[in-house]
């Protein structure tokens, strides 16, 4: 304050001597300086006094002892001043000023990029807007960061699935990952599209059957279409499962009966419990079919003589051709019963007259008539074979009239066995063969001569060629002679041609006729029981 007071001073003692007009201006020598007057004190600085009184200014002193050490805050006349921080301009000892950065850069720093900035102070750079890509945090300039993706997902970006990613430079998203079902590629977390299952199947899902396909987001599999055999549910490729047989039956497989099933895969029907009545075979809910009818007979039924057969329906047994002996009725396989002899009589049976009558088996008793039935046994045994499907039987050549009123054949039977007894007729040898009677009787066990029970006596014509025989679906021994002792022996019937025989005999039937013949070398024992005429 006191310079800048001496400086007003000054200035007003110079006012006041520039506006005196009547001064006087001393054209004499230049004045002396204070520097150059030994009396002049530090008062006087910027102060001239001549000694003639007159006034003169000149520059002021600046090392003047008698100024002021606090006139250097306020009365300073000089230029020069102190760095501001925040004018945007580096000075002195300042690392950085605002947006002066000294060309500096987040890169130079040591980051991959972002904003450098400068501290409020200006010490030093502000790092907080860098970033280093690959650090997992999304920085300055980044769109995203390795896994920070700032909460964007495949769906964010259009796609139905997958995982996002983030590019190497962490300048934007990466979406091959992601994917869009319904494109036919299996992209994003897809496990299939569409058709394509790449090589997956109901199989290797852990099913049995069906078609595998893919589910409407692409992201599992569709199983419906697959199928797990017995689990009870029609599934899958199946056609039924367990006793689920989706409303079919044996009907509408085309069988008569039965119970239809489902086999161990469940990719078919099990028919074997079904039945087609007509076939020969007992099946389904069959009790017999046709001319089988299991191991029952007219015996097991409660019967004593007979044929048991089977009913059209296959559901129950034809008990009609089955017999009880003596009951006064002719049933079964009886020729007569009691007083009942059917009509017939000694003459209607070959003889030339008499008394017929019925014995206690139920045949005829030819005592009373004009003729005696003779026996005639064929073949010895000497030779044997036990074989099962076999038809053996003689052919003879008739050289009389008569009536065949039964024949016997000779076997070994472990077991009751029903035995097929066979007549047929025909004009020469080699047929064509006529089937007159047929007869089927269970027999054994033992080893006997087994009768045929022909429920009539058969007409024998002259001149005619006769096949008779027996088969058998069972095991059977049977007997017969090679010797050839017996080839044109008299049977009764007729002369013994030869053989006819059968390895695969096929069951009862009145279409049957043995296939094969022999020669007369190989004679089968039987007997017959005839009555010439």
């Amino acid at each position: 304050m006191r310079f800048a007071l001496a400086s007003l001073v000054g200035l007003g003692v110079l006012s006041v001597a520039c506006g005196d007009d009547t001064s006087s201006v001393d054209d004499g020598p230049a004045s002396t300086s204070a520097a150059d007057d030994p009396t002049t004190t530090g008062m006087s600085s910027g102060v001239g006094t001549t000694s003639g009184g007159s006034t003169t200014s000149g520059p002021a002193s600046t090392d003047s002892g008698m100024v002021d050490s606090d006139s250097s805050d306020e009365g300073s006349s000089s230029t020069t001043s102190n760095p501001a921080c925040g004018n945007d301009s580096v000075e002195d000892d300042e690392v950085c000023d605002g947006a002066d950065l000294g060309g500096r850069t987040c890169m130079d720093e040591g980051f991959g990029g972002g904003t450098l900035g400068c501290l409020e102070d200006c010490s030093g750079f502000d790092i907080t807007s860098c970033a280093n890509c690959g650090d997992s945090v999304i920085g300055d300039g980044e769109v995203c960061d390795m896994s920070d993706l700032g909460g964007r997902t495949c769906m964010d970006e259009g796609f139905d699935s997958g995982m996002l990613g983030c590019q190497d430079d962490c300048q934007g998203v990466e979406t091959q990952n992601c994917g869009i079902c319904g494109n036919v590629i299996v992209d994003g977390a897809e496990v299939c599209d569409d058709i394509v299952l790449l090589g997956q199947t109901c199989l290797t899902q852990g099913f049995d059957s069906g078609d595998l396909g893919c589910a409407f987001d692409c992201l599992t599999y569709d199983e419906t279409g697959c199928g797990m055999c017995g689990n009870g549910v029609i599934d899958g490729a199946e056609f039924c499962d367990n006793a689920l047989l989706n409303g079919e039956t044996c009907l509408t497989q085309g069988f008569d009966s039965g119970t239809l099933a489902c086999n161990g895969a469940c990719d078919a029907y099990d028919a074997e419990g079904c039945g087609t009545c007509g076939n020969d075979v007992i099946d389904g809910d069959e009790a017999c079919d046709n001319f089988e009818v299991g191991a029952e007979t007219c015996q097991t039924q409660g019967y004593d003589n007979g044929d048991l057969a089977c009913d059209m329906s296959c559901g129950a047994f034809d008990l009609s051709s089955c017999g009880i002996c003596p009951n006064g009725v002719i049933d079964g396989n009886e020729s007569c019963d009691g007083m009942d002899l059917g009509g017939a009589d000694c003459v209607s049976l070959g003889a030339g007259g008499g008394t017929l009558a019925c014995d206690p088996s139920c045949s005829y008793d030819f005592t009373g008539c004009d003729f005696m039935p003779q026996q005639f046994d064929v073949s010895l045994p000497n030779v044997s074979s036990t074989q099962n499907t076999y038809f053996r039987g003689h052919g003879y050549d008739a050289d009389g009239d008569g009536v065949l009123l039964d024949f016997e054949v000779y076997l070994g039977l472990a077991a009751p066995c029903d035995l097929d007894f066979y007549v047929y007729e025909a004009p020469a040898f080699g047929g064509p063969y006529t089937l007159l009677e047929r007869t089927t009787v269970t027999s054994g066990p033992g080893t006997d001569y087994y009768p045929a029970l022909l429920p009539a006596p058969v007409p024998i014509t002259n001149g005619m060629y006769y096949v008779t025989g027996a088969a058998w679906n069972c095991s059977a021994t049977y007997y017969w002679d090679n010797s050839g002792a017996f080839a044109g022996h008299d049977s009764g019937v007729g002369i013994y041609l030869g053989s006819h025989w059968d390895n695969g005999y096929p069951g009862a039937s009145d279409m049957y006729v043995p296939p094969n013949t022999g020669g007369g070398g190989t004679a089968y024992v039987y007997r017959f029981h005839y009555a010439g005429m």
